[in-house]
């Protein structure tokens, strides 16, 4: 019944949204979904600035993410799943789909380990080294690792999404 009821709701947020995507309006900037994420820049673990805007016309899930934190690990196994299910599919509002990790760390090493751990080498990934304390955290808002779903346009369609919703709107917003 659970199960039933979360599959009823990201179904409708989903008939929303897309609806919403038709209709043209061009979204405000803000954090819920049907908005239009706010823009960055944040230097990657390579060195070279990722803008959010490298992203256009691709989903993107924006995973942040922390190697201390025990169910960021679990979902990062879980993502590599599906990185590898979806990456180049096609959707309603995007070709192809990538994982931006950004991480909360605040120390290189242990971030560096959990990366060569997980097998997450093919996300691309960023960090500040201020934790919580970092800017892009706080444009987001964000305090604990969460995940944010983006479509193409760099629109919100899914907060909070960990594997098994992440899997059913990935899903549903694929074309087939």
């Amino acid at each position: 019944m659970k199960q039933l009821i979360i599959s009823l709701v990201i179904i409708s947020i989903g008939l929303g949204f897309v609806s919403f995507m038709k209709d043209g309006r061009v979204p405000e900037i803000g954090l819920e979904i049907g908005d239009q994420a706010p823009g960055f820049e944040i230097e990657g673990l390579d060195g070279k600035m990722i803008k959010l805007s490298d992203y256009k016309g691709r989903m993107v899930l924006l995973n942040f993410w922390a190697s201390y934190d025990s169910q960021s690990r679990i979902n990062s196994y879980n993502l590599t799943r599906l990185h590898s299910l979806y990456q180049d599919c096609r959707f309603e509002n995007g070709q192809g789909f990538e994982v931006l990790s950004i991480s909360l760390d605040r120390f290189k090493s242990p971030l560096r380990e959990a990366i060569e751990r997980d097998r997450t080498k093919y996300f691309d990934h960023a960090c500040d080294y201020k934790g919580r304390e970092g800017n892009l955290v706080k444009m987001y808002n964000i305090d604990q690792p969460v995940n944010i779903l983006l479509d193409g346009e760099g629109r919100i369609l899914v907060k909070d999404a960990f594997h098994e919703k992440l899997e059913k709107s990935l899903s549903y917003l694929e074309l087939k």
